[in-house]
């Protein structure tokens, strides 16, 4: 339990951290509180209310960075905490120096929280869940099931400050709502699920929710394999980003420097995708309902290509990576919550959309496959290589129309080629559950194993 203010505890931290000798020092908050409900069968299965909150100080003693952290803000944390920091100073072995932010010029506007969102109480969202499942069984006698059906909510709050005069400060909120249905048909079983994720309950239907992951769930009764071969790969949007998610780690600059990617600094400049592609990491944009103005050192985030049209524009950057590779960091600090060591994660990931629907697309296959479902992603991945063999489903197409739903294939290939063989980024984009993004997309000539 605290019994100081964020601002004494920070005060009177900096001035024992001075005294102790720390050249530099920062204070580093988090919080967040988080509420869910799933419903099964008409009865609340899982119900959390959970709350965190705590403070991570690091600072320069003898020249190197030391680490501490706490959950209590009171007076008496404070020296100890300082020795921690002081005695994991002394057993880093990295000559590669983390230096504090002074602070960016000019920070970008974000609007990232709805009191509107804290205003719905309990009740209401376990109403949603329960009447969210009802409607899903009740869409057709073939639902078995609607399972993982969920409504949760979380508000989240940081604050960095530090001997710099640097002093930033954001919370936002957020609400995301899932269902998996589940069908049967003739003893087989077949499922789909579908999310909704945003901060303004006006937006969110679960009528439409849970029709979508219906339907889908019904549309694959009756699947098949298909002789293998190379075949027109449609990824839908789901697809598109799962694949696109599981490889955000190539383009972070620490990984690139352990030689953990085939990327490096030398291939700025140089074409490695379609020259139709064009990979963004925006920390602030409307196509996304989580935006954040600074990352976790206090970085102004930035929107910027990643790659533009086809051609590789930047990594992602910390303030130690950047220094590594003489540029600038581009607001990708990211913390694991107060606790946390400085790493690098995306903001908001994602392909940019192109101009064509996804039926569109679908029209003008004479024969091809549409994924709808990838399994084993982090199994059947080499996030160095770049090669994927993952197991999958979706649907055969045949003259431009769906003509079956298929399974029991498996699909590879390489990321970095696949980046160089799309043929036709979708106008269909939305963000999945973790920040990343993107449109279906027409990849040529990718592997097919059947049965």
């Amino acid at each position: 339990m605290a019994d100081m203010t964020f601002d004494a505890f920070r005060d009177e931290l900096f001035a024992q951290a001075k005294a102790k000798g720390f050249t530099d020092y920062e204070l580093y908050y988090s919080a967040d509180n988080g509420f869910s409900v799933r419903v099964f069968k008409g009865q609340i299965s899982e119900y959390k209310n959970s709350a965190t909150e705590g403070v991570g100080f690091r600072g320069t003693f003898n020249g190197k960075m030391g680490y501490a952290y706490t959950e209590n803000l009171s007076h008496d944390i404070i020296a100890p905490m300082l020795d921690n920091a002081c005695a994991n100073a002394s057993i880093i072995e990295d000559d590669e120096v983390e230096k504090l932010y002074p602070g960016s010029e000019t920070y970008p506007e974000v609007n990232s929280f709805n009191p509107a969102l804290d205003s719905v109480d309990t009740s209401q969202k376990i109403e949603w869940a329960m009447e969210m499942e009802k409607y899903a069984l009740s869409l057709d006698p073939r639902v078995k099931m609607a399972d993982y059906c969920t409504i949760a909510t979380g508000e989240y709050r940081t604050a960095i400050a530090n001997s710099y005069g640097l002093n930033l400060s954001q919370k936002t909120n957020m609400m995301v709502a899932y269902l998996l249905a589940r069908v049967e048909e003739n003893g087989v079983t077949k499922s789909a699920m579908e999310f909704w994720r945003g901060r303004d309950f006006a937006g969110f239907d679960y009528k439409a929710l849970a029709e979508k992951a219906v339907k889908n769930a019904l549309s694959y009764l009756g699947a098949t394999s298909i002789p293998s071969g190379k075949y027109p790969v449609i990824f839908d949007q789901s697809t598109a980003t799962d694949i696109l998610e599981v490889f955000t780690s190539v383009f972070k600059a620490e990984n690139c420097q352990k030689g953990m990617s085939l990327l490096n600094k030398s291939k700025i400049g140089e074409t490695i995708a379609a020259p139709h592609v064009t990979l963004r990491d925006d920390g602030v944009t409307d196509l996304s309902p989580d935006s954040q103005a600074f990352d976790a050192e206090g970085v102004a985030t930035q929107n910027k290509a990643v790659i533009e049209n086809g051609v590789l524009k930047t990594l992602l950057y910390n303030t130690k990576s950047a220094a590594k590779d003489g540029v600038k960091s581009t607001g990708n600090a990211s913390k694991s919550g107060y606790s946390g060591v400085i790493e690098t994660n995306i903001t908001n990931f994602y392909l940019a959309p192109g101009k064509k629907s996804h039926d569109d697309m679908v029209k003008g296959l004479s024969q091809g496959v549409i994924l709808t479902d990838l399994a084993g992603l982090h199994s059947g991945v080499n996030p160095i290589s770049g090669d994927f063999s993952v197991s999958a489903g979706g649907y055969l197409v045949e003259n431009g129309k769906i003509v079956k739903p298929i399974e029991q294939i498996t699909v590879a290939g390489n990321f970095f080629e696949l980046l160089k063989n799309i043929e036709t980024v979708g106008s269909d984009f939305r963000f999945g559950t973790n920040d990343v993004g993107s449109p279906s997309i027409l990849v040529n000539g990718l592997s097919i194993a059947g049965l």
